[in-house]
């Protein structure tokens, strides 16, 4: 790997140095971290032999070449920024180190082949530079869903990107999809990797990284053993009067009428146990705080009862919106009229 700093912050490279140090050191593991996004952050750690497999799965579904230029504009303490590393080592890639900044693409020379950004920096890269982005070979986007509008924008722009699935634990992602200018109804697992459905939730047969039955919270419908549909989180669910609302599948149906950046989370509520209320980031608009709005929804469960609007998020190093601390610095909720 020829390895390149295309930022002056010292604090990045040592912490990439280090992290390519301990790979070439005997010890055979390193460890990471989960994104906290949902809870608490924990440890994970990673086999060395589980990371190269993980690497080389994803260097034959992709057809990089050792010539490519790849980009690490993820923050190194991430598993994804971690295995930007890992593939290029492994396959013999020139690697460019920049900083983890919404529009890593800005105000850089280099034009890379292979880059790999979380959701927001997508987004940001698409609303600022897109033209950028139409001459990266192969673009990976992991850490969170994409928006509609965005996936509308990388049609508008006849631009594909690989939206990932995976976690810590899988050592990144196990599964790609195609989504934008060309575009793929399901996921299809890597070469080492088969699914199954259990109990109704998604199961990860993957032995080259270690994982012989990996159950996972997310609800999928399986087409073959390499191909499925993800439908959600089954611990992304809010039971409000017996009524049992899916999280991500209520965010699908606002995407398309709410630009911006928003989740729903759950509220405790005395009468119904639970309550969905929506937290947008930005300036009131007076529109969302209207029960009429939101008269697309077929469910009027699914209706939030309250809305909070907050300055900015709070994000996690891997830039996924950690939910339950911004949810954490609510103070004030609207209650949502008639």
């Amino acid at each position: 790997m020829n390895l390149q700093f295309i930022t002056r912050n010292e604090e990045i490279k040592e912490q990439v140095a280090l992290f390519v140090k301990n790979w070439e050191s005997d010890q055979l593991y390193f460890d990471t971290r989960t994104s906290g996004s949902t809870g608490v952050p924990k440890t994970i750690r990673i086999e060395k032999k589980h990371a190269t497999a993980s690497a080389r799965a994803t260097i034959d579904f992709l057809q990089l070449q050792p010539s490519d230029q790849a980009l690490l504009c993820l923050s190194i303490h991430t598993i994804g920024g971690k295995m930007m590393v890992v593939r290029s080592i492994v396959h013999s890639m020139d690697l460019y180190v920049s900083e983890p900044q919404a529009n890593p693409l800005k105000n850089i020379t280099v034009q890379p082949d292979f880059i790999a950004l979380a959701p927001i920096q997508l987004t940001t890269i698409l609303q600022e530079t897109p033209e950028r982005l139409k001459t990266i070979r192969n673009i990976i986007v992991g850490g969170g869903v994409i928006p509609e509008d965005v996936k509308q924008l990388l049609k508008q722009h006849q631009i594909t990107v690989y939206q990932t699935f995976g976690m810590t634990e899988t050592v990144s992602h196990i599964a790609l999809r195609k989504v934008g200018f060309e575009q793929e109804d399901c996921y299809t697992t890597l070469d080492h990797v088969t699914v199954s459905e259990k109990n109704g939730r998604l199961c990860i047969h993957a032995p080259l990284i270690g994982i012989r039955e990996l159950m996972t919270n997310d609800s999928a419908e399986i087409l073959n053993d390499r191909q499925f549909k993800w439908l959600g989180r089954t611990d992304f669910v809010i039971n409000s009067g017996g009524i049992k609302i899916q999280v991500e599948a209520l965010e699908r149906n606002l995407q398309e009428h709410i630009p911006g950046k928003f989740f729903i989370h759950a509220k405790k509520d005395s009468k119904f146990g639970e309550k969905v209320v929506l937290v947008m980031e930005g300036k009131e608009q007076e529109q969302y705080t209207r029960k009429g709005f939101y008269s697309f929804l077929e469910n009027s469960y699914h209706i939030p009862k309250e809305i909070a609007f907050i300055r900015d998020f709070i994000l996690t190093p891997s830039h996924k919106i950690n939910r339950v601390a911004t949810f954490d610095t609510i103070l004030d909720f609207k209650q949502i009229r008639e």
